[in-house]
């Protein structure tokens, strides 16, 4: 499938290194009669080693010329399908063959994140563990520790749902067209039970006040929950207590477990 140019549209960059390739396909541990979901295949520089690891591959290609050709080579394999779709809008039901799936993907620069957190608010369940390219800064976003520059609510809210570690680096030399970015491969790992879950919260509520506690992270947490409520601080301070956290830290030193707390203190 090299004749396809790379859409900037849809934030496309091709894999073409055969150690990255390697690497990511080992990382994936797949194991035998699992199923796997790919998200964007591309030109396939993934899509033959998941195929022969897997039991079955589904991959899920938005681009219309790249799916018309997957749709063909898929035709004689009893073991693969393609679906053609925009990943932040397919949920399981939509798959041809059962789960749980684990996934793998290569995602474009510009909606990474948001696929992430699709995949683990939507697929309830369903993913077994996901091994995800990303943009360095995204990916260090994902997986950073608290008290750090990246650490934010996306990093909370996916930390909330899975383990989360940074596999390696991907230079830029590894794709076609040459990025001008870094790039991390990381792998998630879901909990049986999401924490938010375990603390019997509501996740729309616990999503609210991690977005909130983040809404002014230079001002103390206090601050940036009445800002991010629009509560007075007053309303705030005795839930703040009854988390046993200091009202005077800053957001980004909150680890989830405190996020959690801080969200059933608050409800």
């Amino acid at each position: 499938m090299k004749n396809v140019r790379a859409k900037k549209s849809l934030g496309q960059n091709f894999l073409v290194d055969e150690g990255v390739i390697s690497r990511i396909a080992s990382a994936a541990a797949i194991r035998e009669g699992e199923v796997v979901v790919e998200i964007g295949p591309g030109r396939g520089a993934l899509t033959p080693r998941l195929r022969s690891q897997a039991r079955h591959l589904i991959c899920i290609e938005k681009d219309d010329a790249l799916a018309e050709q997957w749709e063909r080579k898929f035709a004689a394999d009893s073991g693969a399908d393609l679906v053609h779709a925009d990943a932040l809008k397919v949920l399981p039901k939509d798959l041809p063959v059962e789960g749980p799936y684990r996934v793998v993907a290569n995602l474009p620069y510009n909606v990474g994140g948001r696929i992430t957190m699709h995949l683990l608010e939507d697929w309830t369940g369903q993913v077994r563990s996901a091994t995800l390219m990303f943009q360095k800064e995204v990916a260090e976003r994902i997986c950073a520790s608290p008290s750090t520059k990246p650490y934010g609510a996306l990093s909370v809210l996916v930390q909330s749902f899975a383990e989360c570690w940074v596999l390696f680096g991907v230079p830029p030399g590894a794709f076609r067209p040459i990025p001008k970015v870094q790039s991390r491969v990381i792998r998630l790992q879901p909990f049986e039970v999401p924490k938010w879950k375990e603390a019997g919260l509501d996740y729309e509520h616990f999503r609210k006040t991690v977005h909130a506690g983040f809404a002014a992270r230079r001002k103390t947490v206090s601050n940036s929950l009445s800002v991010g409520l629009q509560r007075e601080s007053s309303e705030i301070l005795p839930a703040l207590a009854a988390a046993e956290i200091d009202a005077s830290v800053r957001p980004q030193a909150l680890g989830v477990d405190a996020w959690v707390r801080l969200a059933g203190a608050i409800e």
